[in-house]
């Protein structure tokens, strides 16, 4: 374990500066998510990121002090292992004289997903499937979804999605499915194949449904890291 821990941590103190970054201000009475870049790590003492300037970042700045409660997401995709990493940290200081910069704590654990590895990840997002387009051929924000239920898992390759049981979903079908991402984010589509449907033991009102994304391998690898973010430390 401490062999894992120390290739995560030296991972961590390796990423390229101008990664991505986001961001979320942990408060009792809302979600502040926002977006940024890495400047760099400062091993085991702190994480600098770039203070951003735009609206978002205008609104939370109340909330930006010292000892405030964060959660850090980085992406790394430009890699074949293609990995997110997420943990908790709190804002150590903002400094405004040599850059416009943000430290936060380092962390003293991680939580890392390598995307493009061909395992399930096990997750827990609410999503929706929906007819095709060119099934219905009518305009989709006047559509309702066949099907409102939950992610269980996700991989480039496929995952498995649960709601109730319906005849609007057959096995072998093409369907749109689509992901409600946190407040303040894109919905997300893409297009999936209905591969088998399994009931569920514990609750005979629902089905698991096994599909396959239907995409080109990057459109499928944005979708999964966008999926994957939306759950991470949630």
């Amino acid at each position: 374990m401490a062999n894992m821990q120390t290739y995560e941590f030296s991972y961590l103190d390796n990423i390229a500066c101008n990664t991505e970054v986001h961001m979320q201000i942990l408060t009792p009475t809302q979600a502040i998510r926002l977006r940024t870049s890495l400047v760099g790590v400062d091993p085991q003492i702190s994480i600098i990121l770039a203070l951003g300037s735009d609206k978002h970042w205008q609104q939370a700045m109340g909330f930006i002090t010292q000892g405030q409660e964060v959660i850090i997401r980085i992406v790394k995709s430009e890699e074949p292992g293609a990995n997110v990493i997420a943990f908790k940290t709190c804002v150590q200081k903002l400094i405004n004289n040599s850059g416009r910069w943000l430290l936060v704590d380092y962390p003293q654990e991680l939580q890392q997903v390598a995307l493009r590895q061909h395992s399930r990840i096990p997750i827990h997002v609410e999503s929706a499937l929906w007819a095709t387009p060119n099934v219905t051929g009518e305009d989709s924000t006047l559509a309702k979804p066949l099907s409102q239920g939950n992610l269980s898992d996700i991989s480039i390759k496929g995952g498995a999605y649960i709601s109730k049981k319906t005849d609007a979903i057959q096995k072998g079908d093409s369907y749109q499915l689509q992901v409600r991402m946190m407040p303040d984010m894109e919905t997300l589509s893409i297009p999936i194949t209905i591969k088998n449907i399994i009931n569920i033991e514990h609750d005979k009102e629902l089905s698991q449904y096994g599909f396959s994304l239907n995409s080109p391998q990057g459109e499928a690898e944005f979708f999964v890291q966008k999926v994957i973010l939306n759950h991470l430390l949630q």
